[in-house]
Protein backbone atom coordinates (compact mmCIF):
# COMPACT_ATOMS: atom_id res chain seq x y z
CA UNK A 1 0.00 0.00 0.00
CA UNK A 2 1.38 3.17 -0.94
CA UNK A 3 1.75 6.18 1.42
CA UNK A 4 -0.57 8.10 -0.46
CA UNK A 5 -3.57 5.22 -0.48
CA UNK A 6 -2.49 4.86 3.47
CA UNK A 7 -3.11 8.46 3.95
CA UNK A 8 -6.59 8.56 2.08
CA UNK A 9 -7.76 5.83 4.56
CA UNK A 10 -7.04 7.71 7.43
CA UNK A 11 -9.04 10.57 6.61
CA UNK A 12 -11.61 8.90 5.28
CA UNK A 13 -11.82 7.07 9.12
CA UNK A 14 -11.41 10.06 10.75
CA UNK A 15 -13.98 11.92 8.95
CA UNK A 16 -16.51 9.05 9.43
CA UNK A 17 -15.87 9.69 13.15
CA UNK A 18 -16.14 12.84 12.94
CA UNK A 19 -19.32 12.83 10.92
CA UNK A 20 -20.73 10.15 13.77
CA UNK A 21 -19.68 12.23 16.45
CA UNK A 22 -21.98 15.05 14.74
CA UNK A 23 -24.83 13.30 14.29
CA UNK A 24 -24.63 11.83 18.24
CA UNK A 25 -23.95 15.31 19.22
CA UNK A 26 -27.35 16.06 17.21
CA UNK A 27 -29.53 14.07 18.83
CA UNK A 28 -28.50 14.53 22.37
CA UNK A 29 -29.11 18.16 21.95
CA UNK A 30 -32.83 16.96 20.13
CA UNK A 31 -33.54 14.75 23.04
CA UNK A 32 -33.29 17.65 25.36
CA UNK A 33 -35.97 19.31 26.81
CA UNK A 34 -36.67 23.14 26.62
CA UNK A 35 -36.13 25.96 28.59
CA UNK A 36 -39.39 26.23 30.16
CA UNK A 37 -38.57 22.84 31.98
CA UNK A 38 -39.40 22.62 35.20
CA UNK A 39 -37.31 20.67 37.99
CA UNK A 40 -41.01 19.49 39.43
CA UNK A 41 -41.11 21.11 42.93
CA UNK A 42 -44.80 21.50 42.42
CA UNK A 43 -47.16 18.98 42.76
CA UNK A 44 -50.26 18.23 40.89
CA UNK A 45 -53.13 18.28 42.96
CA UNK A 46 -55.81 14.90 44.01
CA UNK A 47 -59.08 14.97 42.42
CA UNK A 48 -62.58 13.56 41.66
CA UNK A 49 -64.85 15.30 39.20
CA UNK A 50 -67.48 13.57 36.73
CA UNK A 51 -66.12 13.15 33.83
CA UNK A 52 -68.02 13.60 30.01
CA UNK A 53 -69.04 10.30 30.10
CA UNK A 54 -70.84 10.55 33.42
CA UNK A 55 -68.34 8.47 35.62
CA UNK A 56 -66.20 9.41 38.19
CA UNK A 57 -62.79 10.21 37.05
CA UNK A 58 -60.03 10.57 39.98
CA UNK A 59 -56.79 11.62 39.86
CA UNK A 60 -55.42 8.00 40.77
CA UNK A 61 -55.98 7.26 37.14
CA UNK A 62 -53.15 9.29 35.89
CA UNK A 63 -50.58 7.33 37.93
CA UNK A 64 -47.86 6.23 36.02
CA UNK A 65 -49.02 8.42 32.72
CA UNK A 66 -47.65 11.55 31.36
CA UNK A 67 -49.95 14.19 30.81
CA UNK A 68 -51.35 17.75 29.67
CA UNK A 69 -54.13 20.00 32.06
CA UNK A 70 -56.18 22.88 30.53
CA UNK A 71 -58.89 24.77 31.66
CA UNK A 72 -61.71 25.70 29.60
CA UNK A 73 -65.60 26.67 29.55
CA UNK A 74 -68.27 25.60 26.42
CA UNK A 75 -69.11 28.57 25.10
CA UNK A 76 -65.88 30.39 25.55
CA UNK A 77 -65.17 32.86 22.71
CA UNK A 78 -61.97 33.97 23.30
CA UNK A 79 -58.97 31.34 23.68
CA UNK A 80 -61.03 28.42 24.98
CA UNK A 81 -61.02 26.54 21.02
CA UNK A 82 -57.57 27.25 20.17
CA UNK A 83 -56.78 25.49 23.38
CA UNK A 84 -58.81 22.51 22.58
CA UNK A 85 -57.58 22.61 19.37
CA UNK A 86 -53.70 22.33 20.70
CA UNK A 87 -54.99 19.14 23.03
CA UNK A 88 -56.45 17.81 19.60
CA UNK A 89 -52.70 18.06 18.21
CA UNK A 90 -51.39 16.31 21.13
CA UNK A 91 -54.02 13.88 20.93
CA UNK A 92 -53.12 13.42 17.46
CA UNK A 93 -49.27 12.98 17.78
CA UNK A 94 -49.52 10.30 20.84
CA UNK A 95 -52.72 8.88 19.41
CA UNK A 96 -53.03 5.47 21.31
CA UNK A 97 -50.29 5.91 23.31
CA UNK A 98 -51.13 4.08 27.12
CA UNK A 99 -48.71 6.32 28.81
CA UNK A 100 -50.29 9.63 27.78
CA UNK A 101 -53.37 11.52 28.77
CA UNK A 102 -55.24 15.01 28.40
CA UNK A 103 -57.70 16.70 30.92
CA UNK A 104 -59.66 19.66 30.68
CA UNK A 105 -61.42 20.92 33.33
CA UNK A 106 -64.16 22.97 32.89
CA UNK A 107 -64.35 26.43 34.73
CA UNK A 108 -68.43 26.94 34.40
CA UNK A 109 -69.74 23.79 35.71
CA UNK A 110 -72.82 25.17 36.31
CA UNK A 111 -73.32 25.46 32.55
CA UNK A 112 -70.71 22.42 31.21
CA UNK A 113 -72.62 19.30 32.51
CA UNK A 114 -71.34 16.12 31.45
CA UNK A 115 -73.81 16.00 28.32
CA UNK A 116 -72.76 19.38 27.09
CA UNK A 117 -68.95 18.36 27.76
CA UNK A 118 -69.63 15.18 25.76
CA UNK A 119 -70.99 16.92 22.82
CA UNK A 120 -68.43 19.36 23.61
CA UNK A 121 -65.69 16.95 23.28
CA UNK A 122 -67.21 16.08 20.26
CA UNK A 123 -66.13 18.62 18.36
CA UNK A 124 -62.31 17.98 18.72
CA UNK A 125 -62.60 14.23 18.33
CA UNK A 126 -61.83 13.68 21.63
CA UNK A 127 -61.10 10.07 22.62
CA UNK A 128 -62.74 8.79 25.31
CA UNK A 129 -59.84 6.86 26.79
CA UNK A 130 -57.01 9.53 26.23
CA UNK A 131 -58.77 12.78 26.49
CA UNK A 132 -60.70 13.60 29.66
CA UNK A 133 -63.19 15.99 30.33
CA UNK A 134 -64.34 16.82 33.85
CA UNK A 135 -67.65 18.77 35.91
CA UNK A 136 -68.55 18.96 39.02
CA UNK A 137 -69.40 20.80 42.40
CA UNK A 138 -68.00 24.40 41.44
CA UNK A 139 -66.52 25.41 45.09
CA UNK A 140 -64.90 21.99 44.98
CA UNK A 141 -63.61 22.69 41.47
CA UNK A 142 -62.49 26.06 41.83
CA UNK A 143 -60.57 24.94 44.73
CA UNK A 144 -58.75 22.44 43.14
CA UNK A 145 -57.95 24.85 39.93
CA UNK A 146 -56.75 27.74 42.34
CA UNK A 147 -54.90 26.20 45.06
CA UNK A 148 -54.51 22.72 43.75
CA UNK A 149 -52.67 23.86 40.16
CA UNK A 150 -52.24 27.20 40.94
CA UNK A 151 -54.50 28.49 38.22
CA UNK A 152 -56.84 31.57 37.87
CA UNK A 153 -60.52 30.54 37.56
CA UNK A 154 -63.16 33.38 38.28
CA UNK A 155 -66.94 34.85 36.86
CA UNK A 156 -67.13 37.96 35.22
CA UNK A 157 -70.05 38.57 33.34
CA UNK A 158 -69.63 41.88 33.39
CA UNK A 159 -67.68 40.75 30.06
CA UNK A 160 -70.88 39.73 28.61
CA UNK A 161 -71.03 35.83 27.01
CA UNK A 162 -68.73 34.24 26.12
CA UNK A 163 -66.31 36.02 27.60
CA UNK A 164 -67.82 35.79 31.35
CA UNK A 165 -65.29 33.17 32.91
CA UNK A 166 -61.48 34.85 33.40
CA UNK A 167 -59.31 31.59 33.04
CA UNK A 168 -55.77 30.63 32.75
CA UNK A 169 -54.78 30.31 29.10
CA UNK A 170 -51.69 27.68 30.12
CA UNK A 171 -51.12 24.69 29.30
CA UNK A 172 -50.07 22.05 32.17
CA UNK A 173 -47.29 19.48 31.40
CA UNK A 174 -47.84 16.73 34.35
CA UNK A 175 -44.80 14.04 34.81
CA UNK A 176 -45.89 10.22 35.80
CA UNK A 177 -44.87 11.42 39.11
CA UNK A 178 -47.36 14.11 39.24
CA UNK A 179 -45.09 16.39 39.22
CA UNK A 180 -45.89 20.14 37.30
CA UNK A 181 -43.25 19.81 34.78
CA UNK A 182 -43.67 23.24 32.30
CA UNK A 183 -46.41 25.81 31.97
CA UNK A 184 -47.04 26.64 28.44
CA UNK A 185 -49.01 29.72 26.93
CA UNK A 186 -51.44 27.93 24.87
CA UNK A 187 -52.06 31.22 22.95
CA UNK A 188 -48.19 31.36 22.13
CA UNK A 189 -46.68 29.28 19.08
CA UNK A 190 -43.24 28.86 20.69
CA UNK A 191 -44.24 27.70 23.99
CA UNK A 192 -46.81 25.38 22.07
CA UNK A 193 -43.47 23.93 20.45
CA UNK A 194 -41.70 23.58 23.72
CA UNK A 195 -44.31 21.64 25.14
CA UNK A 196 -44.40 19.01 22.13
CA UNK A 197 -40.93 18.59 22.82
CA UNK A 198 -40.97 18.60 26.66
CA UNK A 199 -43.79 15.88 26.18
CA UNK A 200 -41.79 14.30 24.00
CA UNK A 201 -38.92 14.24 26.41
CA UNK A 202 -40.58 13.51 28.80
CA UNK A 203 -42.02 10.04 26.73
CA UNK A 204 -38.75 8.73 25.92
CA UNK A 205 -37.91 8.75 29.57
CA UNK A 206 -38.43 5.06 31.02
CA UNK A 207 -38.68 6.56 34.30
CA UNK A 208 -41.44 9.25 32.62
CA UNK A 209 -39.43 11.54 34.93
Amino acid sequence: MTKSKASWKIYLVIALALGGMAFLGYQVVESRHSNLFQKGDMKAPDFSFQERSGRMFSSSELAGKVWVVDFIFGHCAGSCPLLSQQLALLQKEWKGSPDFRLVSFTVDPEHDTAEFLKKYAADYHADENQWFFLTGEKATLYKVIREGFKAVALEAPEQGPGFDFIHSTRLMLVDARGRIRGLYDGEQDTDIQKLHKDVKFLMSSKSHS
